[in-house]
């Protein structure tokens, strides 16, 4: 199926209100905003010189396009009678495209044109309007005009961004991802045992440490990372709310996959979904303060409550049918590592697939920065719990849980917060995050498999007796000698009386 990725185009006109000669577009709000163009979509802009002197006519006009690979302009015309522009362009791809407008502008002998409107003007724009011939008084009353090689050139930049609209695919690509995360927690929860849980809440230390490494670590990692890097205001805010998001439902999955504690890994996430219904909104606060206006802040409070809904179902559903159906659970409970594959691969493959545009967007510094997030976020996780805790399974469950974030609240906390397209800029680090994520555990995944199967293949091999006398223990070297000496010693008794006999 052909993916139609839909697109909006924002023009912000870097022009003030009340400046003199102008053009003035259709269709734009009070910000000068020009919202109703979709990408892949061939679109017209039609505006109207106004408030120009009517002693000088448009003789040429230019455009310059720095940025063809997200627009292309395909014809500009001028109405001269009436004074209308119209450009018809092509939108290309989410993101800003500047672009110039240029008129030349002469003294005009051989034609008379209509008056520029002067309806609503201020002083000066009527000013500029009727000024006359001389070239001063244009040039002192009409100050976006300047003078070069015998034009008056009048130039207004047009910022060209991209808005993004969700299709059916991506739409079905969230669908089968929350149905393959809530099986999986169905599955793991016919796995975890009560007893279990209790006990690690009452010797909390693993779950302080995993707390802290998620709630705490985390967003300051976000922060470093920024300041390392040099990250633009939109991506530094996509990875802080990824980082101020934990609690992300597929970390049990990755967790029951490589062997880890899945009851203390069910038990963070329910924990610190929980919790972030106040660390969210501080760490946002505190290091997002520079770059984002804090009134205008719109929390994801309602996808949050889904999120930690989405996992007590499940989970509560499984340990349920283990206490009252232990056949049934186990059975279910049989099929988690194919959904922890197939969950695995479908966002390796058509996860990156339906985001390649994000790649378009943003600079190798930001993806090495979002894939930096995780990765380091799993280093630091494993680090400090080995340094604590030193369990295996416990390590392996936070250093997951530390790395693994709950990108959907991130997604729709910017989506409510900005407006497009600055949003679909901010969302695409948190997107891009989501797909770092697996890459480790694919690579663990891989490596651990091909290990089990060395291993059994080497139980078939031909083998030195030699060398396996020299490997076992000295004890059963022993016990072996002493046995061989016993037979021998048997074996000589039975050949003398055989021989006595005859």
């Amino acid at each position: 199926m052909k993916r139609q990725n839909i697109y909006s185009f924002i023009l912000l006109l870097n022009i003030g209100l009340n400046l003199s000669c102008n053009i003035e577009f259709d269709k734009v709000d009070k910000l000068n905003i020009y919202r109703d163009v979709y990408e892949r979509n061939i679109f017209n802009i039609s505006g109207q010189l106004k408030y120009c002197p009517s002693s000088i006519i448009v003789r040429n006009i230019s455009l310059l396009n720095p940025l063809l690979k997200r627009l292309s302009i395909f014809n500009l015309t001028y109405f001269i009678e009436t004074h209308h522009i119209n450009i018809t362009a092509y939108a290309r791809l989410i993101g800003f495209a500047p672009l110039t407008i240029q008129l030349y502008l002469q003294n005009q002998t051989d034609y008379r044109s209509i008056e520029y409107s002067i309806n609503n003007g201020t002083y000066e724009q009527i000013k500029c309007s009727k000024s006359s011939l001389n070239h001063n008084e244009i040039v002192e009353n009409c100050q976006m005009l300047k003078y070069e090689n015998g034009y008056y050139i009048l130039r207004q930049t047009i910022n060209i961004a991209v808005k993004r609209h969700q299709t059916i695919i991506d739409l079905l690509f969230t669908s089968v991802v929350m149905f393959l995360v809530t099986t999986g927690i169905l599955c793991i929860g016919c796995g975890l045992e009560m007893e279990q849980l209790i006990k690690n809440i009452r010797k909390p230390l693993p779950l302080i440490v995993g707390l802290i490494c998620q709630i705490i670590y985390l967003p300051l990692l976000s922060f470093i990372i920024k300041k390392i890097f040099q990250l633009d205001n939109s991506t530094s805010l996509g990875l802080l709310s990824t980082a101020s998001s934990p609690g992300g439902g597929s970390s049990n999955i990755y967790t029951a996959l490589l062997s880890g504690d899945v009851d203390l890994s069910v038990t963070l996430t329910f924990m610190s979904t929980t919790f972030a219904f106040g660390t969210f909104p501080f760490w946002v606060w505190i290091l997002g303060k520079n770059y984002i206006d804090f009134k205008q802040v719109k929390f994801p409070w309602w996808n949050m409550f889904i999120s930690l809904i989405s996992l007590c179902i499940p989970a509560l559903t499984g340990l349920l049918l283990r206490r009252y159906r232990p056949v049934l659970a186990h059975r279910i409970g049989r099929f988690l590592n194919p959904i922890a594959i197939g969950y695995l691969v479908f966002i390796l493959t058509f996860g990156v697939y339906i985001n390649m545009y994000i790649f378009h967007i943003i600079d190798l510094k930001s993806i090495i920065a979002c894939c930096f997030l995780p990765w380091f976020g799993f280093i630091g996780g494993s680090i400090v719990s080995l340094i604590l805790i030193r369990d295996k399974k416990k390590i392996i469950a936070i250093c997951i849980e530390t790395g693994v974030q709950n990108t959907g609240v991130a997604i729709v906390f910017l989506r409510l917060t900005f407006p497009q397209p600055e949003s679909d800029v901010a969302l695409a680090n948190p997107i891009l995050v989501s797909m770092a994520i697996p890459i480790p555990f694919l690579i663990l995944f891989i490596t651990r498999s091909i290990m089990k199967k060395f291993l059994f293949c080497r139980k078939f091999l031909p083998q030195n007796n030699e060398n396996n006398i020299e490997n076992e223990k000295p004890e059963k070297n022993l016990i072996k000698q002493l046995l061989n000496e016993t037979n021998n010693e048997e074996k000589q008794q039975q050949e003398q009386q055989i021989g006595q006999i005859n």
